[in-house]
C-alpha cells in the first residue's frame, strides 16, 4: 500500500471515531467468523449480494406494509360510506 493512501485510510478512520487498527481487526474478524473472499472482485461480488438480498427483504416488507394499508384504507373508506347512510 502506499504511504499516501495509508494515510488516507488513518484519516477517514479518524474521522468517522476510530482507528485504522479498529477498522483491520474488524475486517479479520470477519473474515474468520464469515469466510468472506479475500479477493477484490469477490468481495464486490459478495458485497452485491448482500445487498441485493437486503434490498429483496425491504421490498417484501414495504409491499406488506402497502397490503396492511390497502385493508386499513378499504374498511375505512366502508365505515365512511356506513356513516354517511
Amino acid at each position: 500500500m502506499e504511504p499516501s493512501e495509508w494515510q488516507s485510510f488513518v484519516a477517514l478512520c479518524q474521522d468517522e471515531g476510530t482507528t485504522a487498527t479498529e477498522q483491520i481487526s474488524i475486517f479479520i474478524r470477519q473474515c474468520l467468523a464469515q469466510g468472506l473472499p479475500l479477493c477484490d472482485e469477490d468481495l464486490e461480488v459478495s458485497a452485491s449480494n448482500r445487498l441485493n438480498n437486503r434490498i429483496n427483504e425491504l421490498e417484501e416488507k414495504i409491499g406488506l406494509a402497502l397490503a396492511e394499508l390497502d385493508l386499513r384504507l378499504i374498511e375505512l373508506e366502508e365505515e365512511n360510506e356506513r356513516l354517511q347512510n
